[in-house]
């Protein structure tokens, strides 16, 4: 699993461990200790164990669903520290089976019913930010609800298949709410225990314990989440929608010293093949009315599986007022799919975009036939 990450700007985000006081560990471990009998029991048995307590309406009307979700993607790929260079927009089903595959793993670790009630948490938790004022500033100036890393929770180009859609669509007509409206059901990785938290966060493996013993899905959520109520809408899982990628976002000022890339990134000509090398230019130019140093400047690209790959840097980048720079760099294409790419600067130890980022796009395709050849001679 991961490593969970504490993060000081958000107390209580989705993925932090939890700090438990003594007395709630105290009545944690009381209340494991009267339960673990009955579980154990019920396991023997091979009983599957439906929460007693948990209130289940419907069917009901109940609000539906985003029908998409903005995603802010961060560089380096997946750190909550890392600058925002572009947003998705994802279908939000789509967004919760990706979720769910990259928090509930490995898909050997986790089994279904623990996979359900990550299926419910992660969609309430998503429902939540996609639907009130998102909790980053700079998440809420691209305009995204959320971002890819556990500040938030983690989102990556791709799922881990049938179980993983499975399990969202099992349990995309149910809702959890509390005093009927959808609410954070945050969670953090835990322990494989019986352990309770404060309420409002569950444990992924403990979810995976409790599962083990025969509990449901429903059982488990209301084990962690409890007062909360399930709202059965009887509505199927709609299609997957399609995803598309937006490159605005706010400009940094440079002061007086201004690095301006002059005209678009250019490319070396496709169409490109894997095992080919990409070659990349550009020239930037500083606009201001004194000499400016930035500590870098890189080129880098994003390509299937969020795989990054780095185009060319070039450190202590030192231009005089009105001066050019022309910078060069290539990659070897080792993914087939679809690739984006951005220009990222460092100054005093942080990054940002230049210019918006300067987004660029390009496909490689197969290896082709003679290419493959070369490649194969010795």
């Amino acid at each position: 699993m991961r490593e969970t990450r504490a993060l000081a700007r958000d107390p209580w985000s989705c993925r932090r461990p939890l700090a438990r006081p003594l007395l709630a560990v105290l009545l944690a471990a009381g209340l494991a200790v009267f339960l673990a009998p009955a579980a154990t029991a019920g396991a023997a048995a091979g009983q599957v164990k439906s929460s007693p307590t948990a209130a289940s309406v419907g069917p009901l009307a109940v609000p539906t669903p985003p029908a998409t979700i903005k995603v802010a993607r961060r560089f380096p790929a997946n750190d909550p520290n890392g600058v925002i260079v572009g947003v998705d927009t994802v279908d939000f089903r789509t967004y919760c089976v990706r979720v769910l595959s990259h928090e509930w793993a490995p898909p050997t670790a986790f089994s279904d019913a623990a996979l359900r009630a990550g299926a419910l948490a992660v969609k309430d938790y998503a429902w939540y930010w996609a639907t009130h004022a998102t909790k980053l500033p700079d998440v809420a100036a691209w305009g995204a609800n959320v971002d890819d890393t556990t500040n938030y929770q983690v989102y990556m180009d791709w799922d881990y298949g049938a179980r993983y859609w499975d399990a969202v669509d099992r349990t995309w007509g149910t809702t959890m709410v509390r005093d009927g409206q959808v609410f954070q059901a945050s969670y953090y990785a835990g322990q494989y225990s019986p352990a309770a938290t404060d309420g409002n966060h569950m444990m992924q493996w403990g979810s995976q314990y409790w599962a083990a013993q025969g509990m449901d899905e429903r059982w488990i959520l209301d084990f962690y989440y409890p007062g909360a109520q399930f709202v059965t809408s009887g509505t199927a899982a709609p299609a997957a929608g399609s995803a598309s990628a937006a490159w605005t976002g706010p400009h940094k000022p440079r002061g007086a010293a201004k690095l301006d890339l002059i005209g678009p990134v250019q490319l070396s000509p496709g169409p490109n093949r894997k095992g080919q090398t990409l070659k990349a230019q550009f020239t930037l130019r500083n606009d201001g009315a004194v000499r400016g140093t930035w500590a870098v400047v890189t080129l880098v690209c994003r390509g299937p599986g969020d795989q990054e790959r780095d185009l060319g840097s070039a450190t202590n980048v030192s231009i005089g007022p009105g001066a050019y720079r022309l910078f060069s760099g290539s990659v070897k294409l080792d993914l087939v799919g679809h690739w984006r790419g951005w220009l990222i600067v460092g100054d005093r130890d942080s990054l940002s975009l230049l210019d918006g980022g300067a987004p660029f796009q390009f496909v490689v395709g197969p290896r082709s036939a003679a290419n493959a050849a070369t490649a194969a001679t010795p």
